[in-house]
């Protein structure tokens, strides 16, 4: 089975003269150029398949861009890239958030914040950032600072509005400089700039954003009921009220990964807001079905806390309806006995940065420790859990011994 590992866009070097670049990773693929040694490419993915791994470029030459693909063996400085990729730091908005809460708490040493940006912080965390950027914006009228301004963009952000956030964000930056904030400026300017995804349909408990060129109206109502029902089921699973409606925003997966840099195998994300790519022939099917119930699990649980990523993805996969196979389970009892698991505990956050069969081996490994909970903690249920945080370590040390790890 072939398998997409996301990378960053990263620019490496073409290793010798009159390399083909062609439109797949075999050897009888079409050849869409020659490049000469030297020649600069950006990596997009890596395709780890069966045999020499293979990636995907894309390159400027004879003042035109193409696409296309490359063995390892004809890149060079990919000992680097691999280097820049474990050492990379990705970024999030609760990523900011903390950074942007750290300096608040400085300034409130030093008597600059003010009550109102701790209390926003605490309702955008909890999903709450109508309220927050209500708060934050009556405080403004009195005094602007820097945290504040910081504060109202992410709020802004999180309640779909990106344009006032962006102004924020600047105004922001222009008062104190903010690495973290910078790169999100960034970021959200970049989504806006490509994003086509206008209409607009409310249902009880979800604002959908789509596109109305690529999905139909009738197909937006079918998709916001479905994404409504979703998360009021996985709600009831999990115990997490929405105070305000969750943004949901479909697009093309052109639009969606240039706004979104995922790699391209990427079904869908949750950043504050659920985001899903579709196809212009999309109906409301079961697979689609599927990725609205993984985000909105993603969703229901950023309300309630934050969480380690095996419970994250485990959660999520388990609630959209998926289970392991026996051949699976039997790979997992294998890799742990050969000492090739990390504990559940180990698991980064990030699984962008795992190589292809680890990445498999972490979702893989997250849903059966999911499964075993199930099993073994039936009468205490996944609501106890999420909702009584101080027992998830004594939890995952148990599983972790269940699961020969």
């Amino acid at each position: 089975m072939t398998a997409l590992l996301s990378l960053f866009l990263m620019m490496v070097a073409v290793r010798e003269a009159a390399t083909p670049l062609r439109d797949g990773c075999s050897a009888d693929s079409s050849v869409l150029a020659t490049l000469d040694a030297g020649e600069p490419v950006k990596i997009r993915y890596a395709l780890a398949g069966e045999s020499v791994p293979c990636y995907k470029v894309t390159i400027d030459t004879g003042g035109k861009t193409l696409d296309g693909f490359l063995p390892a063996s004809a890149i060079s400085g990919l000992d680097e890239f691999e280097k820049g990729l474990r050492d990379a730091s990705w970024l999030d908005a609760s990523q900011v958030l903390g950074a942007i809460k750290a300096a608040s708490q400085q300034m409130s040493s030093l008597g600059g914040a003010t009550v109102a940006s701790s209390q926003a912080a605490a309702l955008i965390e909890s999903s709450q950032p109508g309220r927050a950027l209500e708060l934050l914006e009556n405080e403004l009228r009195k005094k602007s600072d820097p945290t504040t301004l910081a504060l109202a963009g992410i709020a802004a952000w999180r309640s779909d509005d990106p344009q006032r956030a962006l102004i924020y964000w600047k105004n922001s930056l222009a008062a104190q400089p903010n690495p973290d904030l910078e790169r999100l400026y960034r970021r959200v300017e970049r989504e806006t700039t490509g994003d086509q995804s206008t209409a607009k349909l409310y249902g009880l408990r979800v604002l959908l954003r789509y596109d109305a060129t690529l999905v139909p109206v009738e197909t937006a109502r079918q998709m916001v009921s479905a994404l409504d029902q979703e998360f009021l089921r996985i709600s009831g699973q999990l115990g997490c009220t929405a105070e305000e409606r969750i943004v949901a925003i479909v697009q093309s997966r052109d639009a969606y990964h240039k706004t979104t840099d995922a790699a391209e195998w990427n079904g869908g994300q949750f950043d504050g807001r659920i985001r899903v790519p579709v196809a212009a022939s999309q109906v409301m099917d079961a697979a689609l079905l599927r990725i609205f119930a993984h985000e909105s699990t993603h969703a229901c649980l950023s309300m309630l806390g934050r969480w380690p990523a095996w419970l994250q993805e485990g959660l999520a996969q388990k609630l959209s309806g998926d289970a392991l196979s026996p051949s699976i389970r039997l790979k997992l009892e294998k890799m742990a006995k050969d000492g090739r698991l990390p504990r559940l505990e180990n698991l980064h956050q990030d699984w962008s940065r795992l190589d292809t069969e680890h990445a498999i081996a972490a979702y893989a490994l997250s849903l059966a420790a999911v499964e075993m909970f199930s099993e073994s903690y039936s009468a205490y249920g996944l609501r106890n859990l999420v909702n009584n945080p101080q027992k998830l370590a004594a939890i995952t040390a148990d599983l972790d011994k269940r699961l020969g790890l």
